[in-house]
């Protein structure tokens, strides 16, 4: 059993998916071979696209269900009690689709506390009916995300499907409606993009923010599709990285996620080797997680697992002891906010 320092610890981001039950990309693969894992394993690694392979890891648990009961397997000895799940994957080929993820989330048992779904902000103020229509779809709707990741390298994985997407005219009109339905957003970025996301955020500061993943910088710690192949681009990475944080961190209402970051892309490479001790944990991830909170503030930080997607890196009982022990020096009020109340506050629940 860890040594929690919170009675409940709250994790703001988790994906829950059904691969055969719901419409997903990898779907068609999962009704046909999903009788069989190593089958699906082994189809989906030859006809899934490389990128994506690479950033979620050939070894990822992306390729079975990942429902509630899976997820308390896997916290079952870290004190976890509500969570919030943030969209995965549903297949969106018309704007009104993805409510359908947020209808299948409330009728599950033990469900999140919170919904953080998706909805096409390019869309502009027409995004209303897609906001109203997600609302009467779940009372815990709490925000949505778009995701902006988008890197001009052919070797990395786009989220987005354009460059400087949250700039354009029509993605900010449907930002504006964010706030008129009283809904949070979550930012996930590359670190490259981390100016975009400050200005998004002083743009329209009556919408609440959080940035996920602490940023994710590309090739921070190792080598990632050709990028921090070396010491000295690994240390202006770093450099950039911190910058950016600090513009985010800059605007007061945005918070920050410490989590996503045993995602392959970041270089440290724990996907493809044996699972790292929680004293390595601490010594590599200390220094990302120690810039957020002295940047943020330990009351604009959460911790989060990023489950089951940074577990193709270590165990969830590994992630969170290291975490506990990094934020330890921070004292208890402020690990007491980063393991619980800052995501209570921020997401209503």
């Amino acid at each position: 059993m860890i040594e929690m320092p919170v009675e409940e610890f709250v994790d703001p981001h988790i994906h829950l998916f059904d691969l055969k039950g719901t419409p997903r990309p990898m779907q068609p693969l999962g009704k046909l071979f999903g009788w069989n894992e190593r089958v699906l394993r082994f189809m989906a690694t030859k006809l899934m696209p490389n990128d994506t392979i690479a950033f979620f890891g050939d070894k990822t648990d992306l390729l079975g269900d990942y429902l509630p009961p899976h997820y308390r397997a896997d916290t079952a000895s870290s004190k976890v009690g509500r969570y919030v799940h943030i969209q995965a994957g549903w297949t969106d080929d018309k704007p009104l689709d993805p409510v359908g993820e947020t209808a299948w989330l409330d009728a599950l048992e033990d469900g999140p506390a919170g919904i953080v779904a998706h909805a096409d902000l390019s869309l502009g103020a027409d995004v209303a009916r897609v906001l109203k229509a997600h609302r009467s779809a779940s009372s815990r709707l709490r925000g949505i995300r778009h995701m902006l990741s988008w890197h001009p390298s052919d070797t990395i994985m786009d989220f987005a499907h354009k460059a400087e997407l949250s700039r354009t005219s029509s993605f900010r009109a449907g930002f504006d409606q964010l706030a008129e339905h009283d809904l949070s957003y979550d930012a996930w970025c590359y670190s490259t993009q981390l100016g975009e996301v400050a200005e998004l955020a002083a743009y329209n500061p009556s919408v609440p923010m959080v940035l996920c993943h602490a940023g994710t910088p590309i090739g921070y710690a190792g080598e990632y599709g050709g990028i921090g192949v070396s010491t000295q681009e690994r240390a202006r990475i770093g450099d950039e990285w911190r910058a950016g944080i600090d513009a985010v961190a800059a605007q007061g209402h945005v918070h920050c996620k410490l989590s996503g970051l045993l995602m392959p892309v970041l270089g440290f490479g724990y996907e493809s080797s044996s699972a790292p001790t929680v004293a390595e944990l601490v010594d590599k991830l200390g220094p990302i997680v120690e810039h957020c909170i002295d940047a943020f503030g330990p009351e604009r930080c959460m911790v989060a697992s990023n489950f089951p997607v940074d577990r193709v890196g270590a165990s969830y009982q590994a992630v969170t002891a290291a975490m506990v022990e990094i934020t330890a020096r921070y004292g208890a009020d402020a690990q007491q906010a980063m393991f619980a109340d800052t995501a209570v506050s921020f997401y209503r629940i």
